[in-house]
């Protein structure tokens, strides 16, 4: 997996070329901002796998696109996941051997576990258009840094156990957060009747995250230590291009 990562970074950086002040060629890529909404599928690797399944995420982006084919974008995604993978550890002082929780009627409570998750990310990508169908599209390679914030969604249906509702529910979530990298490849089209603009790509995270509750009840423990946790995504993003016009010049990557 660590390999994937390097294959990366080590594309991205062999094919950024040099910052150069140059005059506007005759045929160049348009300026423009791009508005975008986005959604993803993620996998955890590392030690995430103990702690989180799949999820899925959705959010938002804005990005400045240059001549160069460079853009250089800000975005913000919510996680949300299904049923984490080991349920009877996450509340195991409380749960009954047969994984499930007494409520205050003695009947068995309704309790779903789940990831959530924020963060955000500031990336620069460069598009080749050579291999693409217009001077704005084309395969791209970026890198990314931010910083998010992970938990354990405890979700007591019915509010009917106080072994895990308010301050009690802190001893639980796992919350944690950290900083992150992030490298992807991606193929972007803009369509130049502006109708269809889109960009798909592959993601690859590093984060590294530290635990913010000061106790874990199902343990009584929490590492002091940073975690290096791993995210593999499948990204889609629509866009709403914002051309921009005249001949002004411009550093940029050639």
């Amino acid at each position: 997996m660590k390999a994937l990562h390097y294959l990366l970074l080590t594309l991205f950086l062999f094919s950024a070329p040099k910052l150069s002040g140059q005059n506007q060629k005759s045929k160049q890529a348009d300026r423009m901002w791009l508005l975008g909404a986005q959604a993803s599928l993620n996998f955890p690797a590392g030690d995430w796998t103990d702690r989180y399944s799949q999820s899925f995420s959705i959010g938002a982006n804005v990005g400045r696109k240059f001549r160069s084919n460079l853009i250089l974008s800000l975005e913000g995604e919510y996680l949300f996941g299904g049923e984490v993978p080991n349920r009877q550890n996450a509340l195991r002082n409380v749960f009954t051997d047969n994984g499930n929780l007494i409520n205050t009627t003695g009947n068995y409570a309704v309790v779903n576990i789940n990831q959530r998750g924020t963060h955000f990310h500031l990336s620069l990508e460069k598009i080749f258009p050579k291999t693409g169908p217009n001077l704005n599209s084309g395969l791209g390679l970026g890198l990314g840094a931010g910083y998010g914030f992970y938990w354990l969604n405890i979700d007591n249906v019915n509010n009917d156990s106080p072994q895990i509702l308010d301050e009690y529910k802190k001893g639980y979530d796992r919350l944690s957060s950290g900083f992150s990298l992030r490298q992807n490849i991606s193929y972007l089209y803009l369509s130049p009747n502006h109708m269809i603009n889109f960009k798909l790509s592959f993601e690859v995270s590093e984060i590294w995250t530290q635990d913010l509750r000061k106790y874990y009840y199902p343990t009584g423990l929490l590492s002091s230590e940073p975690q290096l946790n791993f995210m593999y995504s499948l990204k889609l993003k629509w866009y709403i291009p914002i051309y921009l016009g005249g001949l002004k010049e411009e550093y940029y990557l050639d």
